[in-house]
């Protein structure tokens, strides 16, 4: 009985002692985890700025209010330039241009009042310059029907352009090259370079899995193994951007991607008939029109509460004449 006793004790000794090293344990944990700020006795603040130990607080509890700001996108990392390639396949293209040189070189005055600002827009998404030229091997630079980037009613849904009864902005330059820019933005970070994203470009964002095994370092077997449009294409991409920075040698009037626009954005009512634009500007209503493809109408979009129109910067020699 005695020796029952003994061991009885024994034991809760060893219970007790072993409750008190876990205890301190803990603790010492504890106090590591929280800082020097919980061992000297200060408290956590909550999410009001008082001081009340650990305690957890919803938004609402805390006094939090909506942010009243929209959302802004994050800065566009920049992406490397595209690589133009004159290989075989190229030098067909560029021979196939220079034999209607003059051809080429309307194109490049149709498109230079907005380079500037097409430029400048694929800069503020980290896009390399040379990719404006895509809208030449698209469309040689059309501002008719799905306008220079030759976007399709769903896509350009899709990126944000308004098409109805009054307008088109497919057809306007630079507010196309936005929708374009986003575009291509998504593309290469989903496809990862340059060549696959314009086969996604040209075959829709399901050509990136589609065409994956086919990806190399020899340009010309990758297109090889492309549908024929999409080969075409890259060839007059290439080919167009080639030539323009190499147009002196090529007869061709320079490219200045950096030129200021030779018109200016002007808010106009909606409903006004550009024909009283054009009068109160000294400009013509043919003038207007031009620069402005994307109106459908001779008239603002009457739906719109204003409506930017861009007016030219120096007044028409003949305006007088409407």
């Amino acid at each position: 009985m005695r020796t029952a006793k003994t061991i009885y004790r024994v034991f809760v000794s060893l219970l007790a002692a072993t409750i008190v090293a876990g205890w301190a344990s803990t603790r010492a944990i504890a106090q590591d985890f929280a800082g020097p700020e919980a061992s000297s006795g200060a408290s956590l603040p909550t999410l009001d700025g008082r001081s009340r130990g650990f305690e957890l607080e919803t938004p609402a509890e805390a006094g939090a209010q909506p942010v009243q700001t929209s959302y802004v996108l994050p800065l566009p990392q920049p992406v490397p330039p595209f690589p133009i390639l004159l290989n075989r396949s190229v030098r067909r293209y560029v021979s196939d241009f220079m034999t209607s040189p003059y051809h080429l070189q309307d194109t490049f005055d149709r498109s230079h009042p907005y380079l500037q600002d097409m430029v400048r827009v694929l800069r503020s998404y980290g896009l390399p310059d040379d990719l404006v030229y895509l809208a030449f091997a698209e469309s040689e630079f059309s501002k008719q029907g799905q306008g220079p980037w030759q976007f399709t009613y769903e896509t350009a849904r899709r990126f944000g352009l308004r098409i109805d009864n009054y307008v088109d902005e497919r057809r306007d330059p630079v507010m196309s090259t936005k929708a374009a820019a986003e575009y291509l933005a998504t593309l290469h970070d989903h496809a990862g370079d340059w060549p696959m994203t314009l086969v996604a470009w040209n075959n829709g964002d399901s050509a990136i899995n589609r065409y994956w095994s086919l990806r190399g370092h020899n340009m010309e077997r990758f297109g090889s193994r492309l549908p024929r449009r999409t080969r075409g294409l890259m060839g007059r991409f290439m080919a167009v951007a080639y030539i323009a920075h190499h147009a002196d040698s090529y007869g061709l009037t320079p490219i200045k991607l950096d030129d200021p626009p030779a018109y200016e954005m002007l808010p106009v009512t909606g409903g006004t008939p550009l024909s009283r634009v054009a009068l109160n500007h000294g400009t013509t209503l043919e003038h207007l029109r031009e620069l402005n493809p994307a109106l459908l109408r001779d008239v603002v979009p009457p739906d719109q509460h204003s409506y930017s129109v861009r007016i030219p910067v120096t007044p028409d020699l003949h305006a007088s004449a409407f």
